[in-house]
Order: C-alpha cells, then sequence, then structure tokens
C-alpha cells in the first residue's frame, strides 16, 4: 500500500458509454498510488460494458464490478457504489460519472488537502475538485454553489462549498456513517446538490481549486428544456420535481424562489420554442410529484 492511501476507493457509474468508460478507467488506474479499489456501477447498459469490465477484472484486481440488472439511473448507481466503497471499508470515496477523466492532478491535492485539514483537526465532509470542459475553460454543467464565507480558509487553494457536483467528489466516510447515501428515488438530477448540501451542513466542504478534472461532455452548456433535443425532455420531469423537494427541504424562502423561476419557465414554454404542450406537461407533472415528493434518505448499516 503507497503512503498516500488511506483507505480511498473510487466509484464509477456507467451506462452505454463505452469508449468513455474505458477512457476514464485507464486514467483512473494511472493514479493507483492513491486508491485501494475502483467500484464500477454498471447501470444495465445494453452495449458491450459488462463483458468489457468482465475482461478488465481478470487484469486489474483492484476493480469492483457492480451490475444493475435494471437501469436505476444515476442516483441509486452513486447510492450503490458509495454504498460497497462504504462495505470495503472505505475512510474516502472520490466518486465520478464515466465522463470524466482524471489524472495524479486530481486525486493528489484532494488527498494533501485531506491531510491538511485533518492535521488542523477539521472534520471535513466533502472535497470537490475543479472542473474543466475539453478545452480548459469551466465545466458549466458543474460549478459548484459556494458557502457564504467561502473565504474562510487561510489556504489558497480552499474555497468553502455550500454544495458541488458529482464530478470527481472526494467524500469523507465519516460523514456518510452520520449522514446517510445519495437519495435513491431522485433517479438523475439534483442527487449529488442534496447530498453535498446535507453533508456541507453538518461538516466544512471545500473546492480545491488545484485539483484539475476534465469533464468530457460533448458541449460546455447547461442543459435547458427550451434547447435539449425531443428525446431528453421526459427528464425534465426530474429536474422539477427533484428541485422542488430540496427548495421545500430548504425553507420558505427558497420554496417561493423556485416558484418563481417554475412561473417563468412556464411563461417561456408558452411564448416560445417548439413542442409547448410536450414540454408544460412534463413540468407541470414534475410540479404536482415534486408536492407530494417525501423521498427516503437511507442511513448507513454497519454490514
Amino acid at each position: 500500500m503507497g503512503k498516500n492511501k488511506s483507505r480511498c476507493i473510487a466509484v464509477v457509474v456507467t451506462y452505454n458509454k463505452l469508449d468513455l468508460l474505458k477512457e476514464c478507467l485507464k486514467h483512473l488506474l494511472e493514479c493507483e498510488e492513491f486508491i485501494n479499489r475502483i467500484v464500477v456501477v454498471n447501470n444495465a447498459s445494453t452495449d458491450e460494458t459488462a463483458n468489457y469490465l468482465q475482461n478488465l477484472t481478470r487484469t486489474h484486481s483492484m476493480l469492483d464490478v457492480v451490475n444493475e440488472s435494471t437501469n436505476l439511473g444515476g442516483a441509486a448507481g452513486f447510492n450503490h457504489g458509495i454504498k460497497r466503497a462504504m462495505q470495503l471499508d472505505a475512510e474516502a470515496i472520490w466518486v465520478m460519472d464515466n465522463d470524466c477523466i482524471v489524472s495524479e492532478q486530481t486525486i493528489r491535492p484532494l488527498v494533501n488537502a485531506k491531510l491538511r485539514l485533518e492535521a488542523d483537526g477539521i472534520g471535513w465532509g466533502v472535497l470537490a475538485s475543479n472542473v474543466r470542459w475539453i478545452d480548459g475553460s469551466a465545466a458549466m454543467m458543474n460549478i459548484p454553489k459556494l458557502a457564504r464565507f467561502w473565504n474562510e480558509s487561510d489556504s489558497s487553494n480552499l474555497i468553502r462549498l455550500e454544495h458541488s457536483s458529482f464530478v470527481s467528489m472526494f467524500i469523507n466516510a465519516s460523514a456518510v456513517k452520520k449522514l446517510g447515501y445519495p437519495i435513491s428515488d431522485f433517479f438523475i438530477w439534483g442527487d449529488d446538490a442534496e447530498y453535498s448540501k446535507r453533508i456541507s451542513e453538518k461538516y466544512p466542504s471545500y473546492c480545491v481549486t488545484d485539483s484539475l478534472v476534465t469533464h468530457k461532455m460533448s458541449s460546455n452548456q447547461k442543459v435547458d428544456i427550451m434547447t435539449d433535443s425531443k428525446d431528453r425532455l421526459p427528464r425534465y420531469f426530474y429536474d422539477i420535481r427533484n428541485n422542488f423537494y430540496i427548495s421545500r427541504q430548504e425553507g420558505f424562502k427558497e420554496t417561493l424562489k423556485f416558484c418563481y423561476a417554475f412561473t417563468k419557465k412556464v411563461t417561456t414554454v408558452l411564448f416560445r420554442g417548439t413542442d409547448k404542450s410536450k414540454k408544460l406537461k412534463i413540468l407541470i407533472h414534475g410540479f404536482f410529484a415534486g408536492l407530494f415528493f417525501r423521498p427516503v434518505i437511507e442511513q448507513y448499516k454497519r454490514s
């Protein structure tokens, strides 16, 4: 075991992106000095992912593959992956999507920040990487929300966070034991923001600015129901439902902000663009589902 390891386990969730998964794992395996195991959650991919992973485990014993029987969504994938990492006695869990391209310059600063915080007696929660797109610009889908007192740390590369994304999120296993797992019922969208915020409210969490990672998306822009392709429109049900739930958890003021933004979105759909009836149906369905959405937060149980 390398001197930098402290039972760090990486978790990758994948679905039908074999070429990107191969690239992700290639770079992740090059970080072997810092990690003990790599848990790959295959969310019932219908391509050759299962065969590829089966063959790869024969040459790389540090791989631990979880093959789902059905596609349970990214939220359940991360739930199951983090749960598996905890079963493997992780002290830190490094989670990412299959289009996350890491390097030593991603993980080394995270480990250094962990060690520095612990040396100062700080029980940290989440450490997030500085996520870039393929051209080096900031990845628009992965800009974290800063805490009110974002500059409280005297370390120049640590910015305190309120929440961040699952694209290279480094999680303290102690926080998992206290606060449980990501919400599987979210399916997609908002699961990482809710989870990292749940943790950051109890444990100081930071963006480690010199931990650089590439999010290899096809384009660098925020997705939106107004501009997204027709086949992707149904997923915006989860966007509305989940974020309505999150705002309700944060209180009356945030719920009002959500309702205002929702009303603007409905108005925009009514007066602009195409597929108005389909989009309105999805938005309204998500809104009313969000009124009554009471997902279960699964707690850690020692196996």
